[in-house]
């Protein structure tokens, strides 16, 4: 048995559409006009941008994730437009039957992931959901990963995301790591871009 370490948004969930409106939503009450969706994404994937200026042209932003008070915008577009992956759901039904631990490192706020999960009817895969809240840094600072690393029951742990700062996190952590790259063609080595390749991915350490 092992631990599966899954990021959220991009990984699980294809999120990028709803993520788009919801900060370009805010950017229009702040008078700012819209962004492209890939330079949304581009900012938010990147380690060692500053999301709340480059987002939402706000200096000395001292919040922790580019969710944080701006909730009510997220939640909202999640409703209307955000799906799971094709495959997530029998993948993680797979690994449940192989009684391996899983568990959710992302850097969305806390209090929003019960209610996202829910929605996907998949919270009652995960043995531990973790996000960004006080005393929990965000990634790619390694203290999720390594959180769940002391808590999970099995020696072997793996941590699946989409993002440079999943990347980065996991180098950190010291865990082997595996990048989504959806229904993309440009693969390089431990990147998937279905759930059958991830699921291969992963029978090798069970």
């Amino acid at each position: 048995m092992i631990n599966v370490f899954f990021d959220m948004d991009g990984t699980l969930i294809d999120s990028a559409n709803a993520i788009s409106a919801a900060v370009n939503e805010i950017r229009a009450e702040l008078n700012l006009s819209p962004l492209e969706r890939e330079k949304i994404m581009q900012i938010i994937n990147t380690p060692q941008i500053d999301w709340a200026k480059e987002l939402y042209e706000i200096k000395n932003f001292n919040h922790s994730s580019f969710k944080e008070g701006f909730e009510k915008y997220f939640i909202k577009h999640y409703q209307q437009s955000v799906v799971l992956f094709d495959g997530i759901m029998e993948l993680l039904d797979f690994l449940k039957k192989q009684n391996c631990y899983l568990a959710i490192a992302t850097n969305a706020p806390q209090s929003s992931l019960t209610r996202i999960l829910e929605k996907h009817n998949i919270l009652h895969y995960f043995d531990k959901i973790l996000g960004v809240s006080v005393g929990i840094e965000p990634k790619p600072s390694p203290m999720m990963l390594n959180l769940l690393k002391e808590e999970a029951p099995y020696q072997t742990s793996l941590f699946i995301g989409d993002s440079a700062k999943d990347k980065e996190a996991a180098q950190n952590a010291k865990l082997t790591y595996y990048h989504a790259k959806w229904y993309a063609k440009d693969l390089k080595e431990n990147e998937f871009s279905n759930a059958e390749e991830l699921l291969n991915f992963l029978k090798n350490h069970l």
